[in-house]
């Protein structure tokens, strides 16, 4: 998890450019368009409660986040959604829905989503 974490964070650092010190107005420009049904900015914000990156870390906020993306078929959201899934992080831990979230990943395309359903479906998680 915390590779994931690292990951996440570089990640934000050079997509959203969250290294500069208006990262708060940036922040509020993605909380406005993820209100307004952005997926890309709703995944952003699940990935910022996820992390704890200018808001209080909120596992449970960052599924909620992770989900309306993940619903509108954003397949970097649905893997995401998989990862809190198969950790327990604010959901129930729920390897069967992980795995779920992973396969509609891998079908829109995010191959770490294919990984990750692989690995589950070896593991026996039906």
């Amino acid at each position: 998890m915390l590779q994931k974490s690292l990951f996440a964070l570089v990640s934000l650092m050079l997509f959203c450019g969250t290294a500069y010190p208006d990262s708060r107005e940036k922040l509020q420009v993605i909380q406005l368009e993820a209100e307004k049904g952005n997926a890309q900015a709703q995944n952003k914000l699940g990935v910022f409660y996820e992390i704890g990156l200018n808001v209080n870390k909120d596992d449970v906020e960052a599924v909620r986040w992770y989900r309306l993306a993940a619903e509108q078929e954003y397949a970097e959201a649905q893997f995401n959604l998989g990862e809190m899934y198969e950790e327990g992080l604010g959901v129930t831990k729920d390897e069967a829905i992980a795995k779920a979230w992973y396969e509609k990943a891998c079908k829109n395309g995010w191959e770490c989503g294919c990984k990750k359903y692989r690995h589950l479906s070896e593991n026996g998680c039906e």
